[in-house]
């Protein structure tokens, strides 16, 4: 019910952060998709706030990200990497909040947006994580029925 695999992501998110508390010779290189939903067609009468979302390319690794700001808190790369998360997700509440009968939506994306704004400005504590994990699944639910997103 997630959109496009971030309900995955949210599931892979602990092994995520165990993962990264493993010795490493650097932090791990983000692969990023091109886009979140590259299968995504918008059905008819869907909102554009869905296309915007479907098209981010920075949501898709925050997992990753997350736990590497928990092995390496300074690693300045997952914090560019989060900053272009923000930066696309501010975009894509702006399309939101100019839409009636999405202020639930537009609350997620909020809380999300600061959670990761949190991450990104300080350290990255169990609370933030948890927040950014439950933040990803609250938006993912909140936009499935406007956005018929694939599952």
């Amino acid at each position: 019910m997630g959109f496009g695999g971030l309900r995955v992501l949210g599931l892979l998110f602990p092994l995520v952060v165990l993962a990264a508390c493993a010795p490493t010779d650097g932090p791990p290189r983000v692969q990023r998709a091109d886009v979140a939903v590259s299968s995504y067609a918008p059905p008819s009468g869907a909102p554009d706030f869905c296309a915007a979302l479907a098209a981010t390319t920075h949501v898709t690794g925050l997992p990753v990200v997350v736990g590497t700001l928990t092995a390496l808190p300074d690693d300045v790369g997952s914090k560019t990497e989060i900053t272009g998360a923000v930066d696309e997700l501010q975009g894509v509440l702006e399309q939101v909040r100019n839409r009636p009968g999405t202020d639930v939506l537009a609350g997620s994306l909020a809380e999300l947006i600061a959670a990761l704004r949190s991450a990104r400005d300080s350290r990255l504590t169990d609370e933030v994580r948890a927040e950014i994990s439950a933040g990803l699944d609250d938006v993912g639910r909140d936009a499935q029925a406007a956005c018929g997103f694939p599952s």
